[in-house]
């Protein structure tokens, strides 16, 4: 297959929906193809959730970004996979927005991986990261402190 430039490619557009999947292919290095995908959730716009008290994620925060809005410390939970079911591989962006520094918090059974145990939002502004790992397993990193 002849290189391809994305511009070339027909665009989906605003029927792109979080299940659909995007072939591409990872070269081996060898001539030989391997075929991978990237979800519609991954590629689409990347939407805003603002909560101005303590929040447990849902479903449709599913890549967004998660601001948390608050003058006092607040707490974002992360729940349980057989309450909300987000797939392997969801990343989920945490704002503090406000002056409130974020505590991320797994509920019962869940388990975040952190360097150092981190679990707090830095500042105002920082940004953290959640990727969902395993069933009830998530790593965190970014702008983080304990």
């Amino acid at each position: 297959m002849a290189n391809v430039k994305i511009s070339q490619l027909t665009a989906k557009g605003s029927n792109l929906v979080a299940s659909d999947r995007v072939a591409i292919a990872q070269d081996d290095g060898g001539g030989t193809f391997s075929s991978k995908y990237v979800l519609g959730s991954e590629i689409q716009n990347r939407g805003f959730n603002n909560q101005t008290n303590d929040y447990t994620l849902v479903l449709t925060d599913a890549y967004k970004i998660v601001e948390m809005d608050k003058s006092t410390a607040v707490t974002l939970s992360v729940p349980r996979n057989v309450n909300v079911p987000f797939p392997i591989g969801t990343e989920i962006k945490i704002a503090q927005l406000g002056a409130g520094q974020v505590t991320i918090s797994p509920l019962s059974t869940v388990t975040i991986r952190s360097n150092g145990g981190k679990n707090k939002t830095t500042a105002q502004y920082s940004v953290a990261t959640l990727v969902k790992r395993d069933v009830n397993e998530w790593y965190l990193y970014d702008d983080i402190t304990t």
